[in-house]
């Protein structure tokens, strides 16, 4: 795609919002990299990618597909990521127990997905019963660990709504019903991000001295944009593999995923006009989202040249034409060979995580699966912290009306979703040095 015609009216974009006013001091400028949100975002990274997981391997446990074992490991795996923080704070004995119950609570809904497939009622209330046991028991820890300051009751509130966007979005996918299984899927995407900004809240509260007010417009934003590009890589991969696989739902996954580019394109034309929004909409649609859906066919097909072509606009000119949009946009915030190499780092991901699952190497798809997911938060970061430095005035401090219009969803985050989630709020208080937890074990 020629890009200089299209990125001209980038040009004055910053026109399009009133610029920065001198009482807009340097102090107090909205920022995206503060303590709180940093936790907010990593908690955000471990609890969406649990979701997924938890979806996915119900899936592939139905569908018989031969993945399903690993995608159960990888289910577990993070969960044992959760675990030195638990212990940061009750201690290794404490660790271990909230691991023992979590793991439970992960086989409760492996064995539930079993129970489905098999048409075994009574394999299925087991099941049913366990899941039960788990909030019941999950609740009850929290109560006692927390000396009452966390009302058990709550907590069992807050983890069986949980369970229900898990189990909704598995028992409609069954059924046939697959646009309101995605859909499901999608509000119960939504709703774990609101578990981010309820559990980082209450920590800041608890300690503030150690962690910023993270629900800040500008922390709301990046966890926005954070779940816009996690929730892109995770359908991605649903609707490669169930290209590959000829699955019925396949059609209804790439309706999820036009729901998705509908939030991105909404953000980008907020803050850079309906131009600029048409003229990424049409890179993402043209050479990303249709180019995967090449990739899939062709690999189904045996098709090397198709899939080497795919490949090749996946990691070429998609990514150079996305990093040139994005850069020029963002006036390089977003420097430009820095972020060709970030966009060209995701695709690669994608690519490899796909490509490891048709070779039947599933453990090492799932392995590429976490890094390409963790990619995302570094790419949400990028782009959020660009376009708060370059707009500070629309993230100033100020109440929930007077927020930007991004379309992004924001009304997730309500007060009645964030009370849902403080009950689980002990679940990830720890030490400063966990923020970074995901990050520095990736290196």
């Amino acid at each position: 795609m020629k890009l200089r015609k299209l990125l001209a009216p980038l040009a004055g974009a910053a026109l399009l919002i009133p610029g920065m006013t001198p009482a807009f001091a340097a102090e107090n400028a909205p920022s995206t990299d503060t303590s709180g949100v940093e936790l907010r975002a990593t908690l955000d990274a471990l609890l969406s990618e649990h979701y997924v997981l938890a979806v996915d391997s119900m899936m592939k446990i139905y569908d018989g597909d031969e993945a399903a074992e690993a995608a159960m490991a990888a289910l577990d795996e993070n969960a044992a990521d959760m675990e030195p923080v638990i212990a940061s704070v009750y201690g290794e004995e404490g660790g271990a127990a909230f691991v023992e119950i979590f793991d439970k609570h992960n086989m409760g809904t492996d064995d539930y997905a079993m129970a489905v497939k098999e048409g075994d009622e009574e394999m299925k209330q087991e099941a049913l019963d366990g899941i039960e046991a788990f909030v019941t028991e999950m609740g009850d820890f929290l109560g006692t660990a927390t000396e009452g300051n966390l009302p058990a009751d709550g907590a069992k509130d807050a983890l069986r709504q949980h369970e229900d966007f898990v189990q909704d979005t598995f028992d409609l996918y069954v059924a046939g019903e697959f646009e309101a299984s995605y859909m499901t899927y999608l509000d119960g995407f939504k709703q774990i991000f609101g578990a981010g900004a309820a559990i980082s809240g209450a920590i800041h509260a608890q300690f503030p001295d150690k962690f910023t007010d993270p629900n800040t417009p500008a922390g709301d934003f990046r966890s926005t944009v954070n779940r816009i590009a996690a929730e892109h890589f995770a359908l991605a991969q649903l609707s490669l593999q169930k290209g590959f696989t000829a699955s019925p739902d396949f059609d209804f996954v790439d309706w999820a995923q036009d729901q998705n580019t509908a939030e991105f394109t909404g953000a980008i034309s907020t803050f850079y006009g309906d131009e600029a929004a048409t003229q990424f909409e049409q890179i993402w649609t043209g050479e990303h989202i249709s180019v995967q859906g090449d990739l899939s066919s062709a690999r189904a097909n045996d098709n090397q040249e198709g899939v080497d072509e795919a490949k090749s606009t996946l990691t070429g000119m998609f990514a150079e034409d996305l990093g040139t949009l994005l850069s020029t946009a963002t006036e390089n915030r977003m420097p430009l060979e820095d972020t060709i190499a970030a966009v060209t780092a995701h695709e690669n991901s994608v690519i490899d995580t796909f490509e490891l699952y048709v070779t039947g190497d599933y453990e090492g798809s799932y392995a590429k699966y976490r890094e390409g997911y963790a990619i995302m938060f570094d790419l949400g970061k990028l782009l959020s912290f660009s376009i708060v430095d370059q707009f500070p005035e629309q993230f100033a401090t100020m109440a929930p009306d007077k927020m930007p219009a991004t379309g992004l969803g924001g009304s997730e985050t309500s007060s009645s979703m964030m009370k849902v989630w403080m009950s689980l709020s002990v679940l990830i208080i720890g030490a400063a040095s966990t923020i970074m937890y995901r990050q520095a074990k990736q290196q």
